[in-house]
């Protein structure tokens, strides 16, 4: 063979194979690629609207009493948040008060998360009114009736009374007679006075022996007055500590052989 056809063999054959070459299918890729969906934004938490009071009243949720504990605690905007799981906890807590509302036109604005959450975790619960002795009992009378419905309490409210009345404390008293029995009136049961013992001698004395009382005096020793009150509970000390609360709490105890059951509100 000449060199002549060996250049013209391999010129034919490099021709073949790049015919073969082009020839041949192209292996499509079958793998789609899936479109990259867009991030949706994460949807914040809605906040929390709070159920008017007629909404708070649960039939199923039931009032348990922890333990054999004589003690329980008052709250207000003063503890800001409190994890009632917490408190629950804590078996010093057998009961609780709520301020509920102040003079003629304010309500507390913890009250009524703090209803919420003290009897979700079937804490018995009760409210109390912070009464101003100048101003007339009916319009006080209706700020604290307004703000509290009688359906969602555990126990008989309280009327605290501790600024002096600077004058005239017969108009004072008869102004907290009045309210006394509009409460009365309001939720079946007399409701209990909270007071301190030097303020009872001074000017509710011999007065309101009708009521309970609940005093404060925040020594080692119980408080003591000039008349055989029906005194129910001590609240002790205003510097208490207790789980799910941030920082001082009034903390109460019940004297002699009195309980829980004698500040239930006993419904017909």
């Amino acid at each position: 063979m000449t060199i002549r056809n060996i250049i013209s063999l391999l010129v034919l054959l490099q021709t073949i194979n790049v015919t073969t070459i082009q020839a041949r299918p192209q292996k499509r890729n079958t793998k789609q690629r899936l479109a990259v969906p867009d991030i949706m934004p994460r949807r914040s938490k809605p906040e929390r609207i709070m159920p008017l009071v007629a909404e708070l009243e649960k039939p199923n949720v039931r009032v348990r009493h922890i333990g054999n504990s004589r003690t329980g605690i008052d709250v207000s905007h003063y503890q800001g948040y409190i994890d009632w799981k917490q408190v629950a906890s804590d078996n010093r807590v057998a009961f609780v008060y709520l301020k509920a509302t102040e003079n003629t036109g304010m309500v507390d604005n913890t009250y009524r998360r703090n209803l919420e959450g003290a009897r979700a975790e079937g804490i018995p619960v009760g409210a109390y009114h912070f009464f101003n002795p100048k101003t007339a009992a009916s319009a006080q009378l209706h700020n604290f009736c307004s703000a509290v419905d009688p359906r969602t309490q555990d126990l008989i409210p309280i009327v605290d009374v501790e600024t002096p009345p600077r004058s005239d404390i017969a108009s004072f008293q008869a102004r907290l007679r009045a309210f006394i029995d509009g409460v009365e009136k309001h939720f079946g049961c007399k409701p209990m006075i909270y007071t301190g013992m030097h303020y009872y001698n001074k000017y509710l004395q011999g007065k309101f022996l009708d009521c309970p009382f609940m005093f404060a005096r925040y020594a080692e020793d119980a408080p003591i007055v000039n008349d055989d009150v029906k005194f129910l509970v001590w609240q002790f000390t205003a510097s208490g500590s207790i789980n799910g609360i941030r920082g001082n709490v009034d903390r109460s105890r019940f004297m002699d052989h009195y309980g829980v059951k004698d500040i239930m509100i006993h419904r017909k």
